[in-house]
């Protein structure tokens, strides 16, 4: 073989050597990521699901501002737990570790601007007193301990105005408390209040607490922020409440990710993940992140779904560590956060 055909033979193989090499770099290890397809549908409506103490429950929302649902896996029957009351329209509920209720409303729907006046409400397990309210102002998500009644939230301060857009909410002022729900006299109401984050690290113009770990020394967020370029940034942190230092646990540029559902062991979390190339909200996934510094993200879930702009959100991970529930969405959803149906799936 001539020298010249020689060099070009082995400069073409070393090529292919090198392209081989850098697509057993970025293909994915293991089998592929289950879908929505292999997921068992709990509900064909609903969102917004929190596993009860015992995981033996979930509760949900059946729509925004709609009633509140609880569905009982062994038996797979559905009951509404607001029905019996009146009430403005249910946002979130969640279980507090003794078993009640903690739910977000509003105390007057005026609107598409309601989700920036929220309250938060304790409901009796019981159901037979109603919503009992906390007087507590809240804006998105709200942080529940699994050990004690312990929470974590954000407020707008000062509120914003009935007719200004409620997604001014996001570049406003805020401020962030703990505190713990207690009773006296066999009513609800907070009590240890106290003010978290005074300053927000300067990634984020505004966050969302998740969950706690550590033995509820530390407070798991979404941090949201605005890149060079004027884009949205959503990574996922955490604060040493005590010492209050923030640790960055996933952030990348061009990413959208939230997190959500945190394994009962906190060593990782499910998170709500996608490309933000676009405006608008992304078409998500769902991740797996290792809550460590630095932690490593990879595919737990497929959502999207090529041409359409269905996918899935908000996941939660059972007590027990082995389902992951999460819900049906659409990105092109006019309310953020809605849910079209709840799901589960056996974790690997």
């Amino acid at each position: 073989m001539p020298t010249t055909r020689l060099l070009a033979f082995l400069s073409g193989c070393l090529a292919a050597l090198i392209s081989a090499a850098a697509s057993a770099d970025s293909a994915p290890t293991g089998p592929p990521a289950p879908g929505i397809e292999q997921a068992e549908m709990l509900s064909p409506f609903g969102g917004r699901a929190a596993f009860s103490p015992d995981g033996r429950k979930i509760a949900f929302v059946g729509k925004t501002y709609g009633d509140a649902y609880e569905i009982d896996l062994a038996t797979r029957k559905v009951r509404n737990l607001t029905r019996g009351f009146p009430h403005q329209g249910i946002m979130r509920i969640q279980y507090l570790p003794d078993g009640n209720f903690l739910v977000t409303a509003p105390r007057i729907n005026n609107g598409p601007n309601t989700r920036a006046h929220l309250e938060m409400w304790l409901l009796d397990k019981s159901l037979e007193r109603g919503l009992q309210p906390l007087g507590e102002q809240v804006f998105e998500g709200i942080a529940v301990s699994r050990q004690r009644n312990l929470i974590a939230w954000t407020v707008i301060e000062p509120a914003l105005g009935p007719r200004e857009n409620w997604q001014l909410a996001f570049v406003r002022p805020t401020q962030r408390y703990v505190a713990e729900i207690s009773y006296a006299n066999g009513r609800p109401r907070i009590a240890n209040k106290r003010e978290i984050m005074a300053t927000l690290p300067r990634e984020c113009g505004f966050i969302e607490p998740q969950d706690f770990r550590e033995n509820d020394a530390e407070l798991v967020y979404s941090c949201m922020g605005l890149t060079a370029s004027g884009g949205i940034l959503i990574s996922v942190m955490g604060n040493t409440l005590a010492s209050d230092r923030n640790v960055t646990y996933y952030r990348k540029a061009g990413e959208y990710d939230e997190v959500e559902g945190i394994a009962p062991g906190g060593d990782w979390a499910a998170v709500e993940c996608g490309k933000q190339d676009k405006p608008g909200l992304p078409e998500l996934d769902i991740c797996r992140l290792e809550l460590r510094e630095g932690g490593a993200l990879s595919l737990l879930v497929r959502g999207r779904t090529p041409g359409s702009t269905d996918d899935i959100s908000n996941p939660i991970v059972s007590p027990d560590g082995k389902w992951l529930v999460f819900q049906r969405s659409n990105s092109a959803s006019g309310d953020i956060g809605e849910g079209y149906g709840i799901y589960r799936l056996l974790l690997p």
